[in-house]
């Protein structure tokens, strides 16, 4: 029987645009450090701080835009209530979002894709599946309440998972346009006009 050694890759990403990165080998400490990442409230307290056998790192958790934990293999997600899963995805994802959608429905879940980008230039696309909201007020809640979360946590494409400061978000873009909110957002067109 072949054991495969477990190693975790963390990327800190700040809103000055920086990525700090730290590698973590010992199995005992990369279990501990996972537990840690998926707590709902990972930008509470004012520093996140890291240590080895060789330093301690304390940055100021209002900095982070972002935390990418890949490895091999990740622990369970805390999802909001509501959520069922929450995917990194490329940009093929949105062409092929109809299929996404029509896999969703059949499965009775809601899947919307959703681009953020934060106060650090860090952009991320998210699938986002969710039960499915009985009526257009269910779904707009889950859309106005997203940026209040303490934290968003998703998995990696690639193998871990990740967790977003909502403090750091400066847009959310969502796809498909959510049923009654256009009535009350600014229109491109109106855009348009104001600038010219």
């Amino acid at each position: 029987m072949t054991s495969t050694k477990l190693d975790l890759t963390l990327d800190i990403c700040t809103e000055d645009g920086s990525r700090t990165r730290f590698y973590q080998k010992d199995t005992d400490c990369i279990n501990k450090t996972l537990r840690q990442l998926v707590t709902p409230r990972l930008f509470q307290p004012p520093l996140l701080t890291l240590a080895s056998e060789h330093s301690i790192s304390a940055i100021p958790t209002r900095t982070i835009d972002m935390i990418l934990a890949h490895t091999a293999s990740p622990p369970p997600l805390p999802l909001p209530s509501g959520w069922v899963d929450v995917v990194e995805v490329n940009d093929e994802a949105l062409v092929n979002l109809a299929d996404l959608e029509a896999l969703a429905a059949a499965e009775n879940k809601h899947v919307m894709l959703v681009e953020i980008h934060t106060s650090g230039d860090w952009m991320i696309r998210l699938k986002l599946e969710t039960i499915n909201p009985e009526t257009i007020q269910e779904k707009r809640h889950l859309w106005n309440h997203l940026l209040d979360l303490p934290a968003i946590p998703f998995r990696l494409m690639g193998g871990g998972v990740g967790a977003i400061n909502p403090a750091n978000i400066v847009r959310a873009t969502v796809c498909p346009p959510i049923d009654g909110v256009a009535e009350a957002a600014l229109s491109a067109d109106l855009l348009q006009c104001i600038r010219s």
